[in-house]
């Protein structure tokens, strides 16, 4: 490889480098602010857990609908600066918004079953166990 073409790819690399930069921290700050907007939400529901030791099912879909929302979002953001930045890599870009979107999807339609698991098991705790009769009652 000559000086000139190996400065060339030397270039590339660098601009990539700094795109993918910029990439980061325009999703940092979009994240940022999407989380901060969300809290919100995230507070209400921690304080009617902490107030009523039970889950809000209503309250908790809200604040996953947000989340679903806002991850889609963050998720489009990065692949459209990633596709701005270079337009070869569109197959992997591809791929990897699908599967981004999928497993996003998929712990989030896991995280809604948590209001019947902790309301169940607060229910449990807070009923008391049949006590057995002395075998001298029998």
């Amino acid at each position: 490889m000559e000086n000139g073409e190996r400065e060339r790819t030397n270039e590339r690399f660098e601009k990539v480098a700094g795109e993918t930069s910029e990439t980061v921290t325009h999703a940092a700050s979009v994240l940022e602010e999407e989380l901060a907007a969300g809290l919100a939400g995230a507070r209400r529901l921690e304080e009617k857990l902490s107030a009523d030791r039970r889950v809000d099912p209503e309250a908790f879909d809200e604040l996953v609908a947000r989340v679903r929302t806002d991850g889609h979002a963050l998720i489009d953001t990065v692949v459209a600066q990633l596709k701005m930045a270079d337009d070869q890599r569109g197959e992997v870009v591809r791929r990897y918004t699908s599967d981004a979107h999928d497993a996003l999807d998929t712990v989030l339609n896991l995280a809604r079953l948590a209001p019947d698991v902790a309301n169940g098991l607060a229910d449990r705790l807070a009923t008391p166990a049949p006590r057995s009769r002395p075998r001298s009652e029998k």
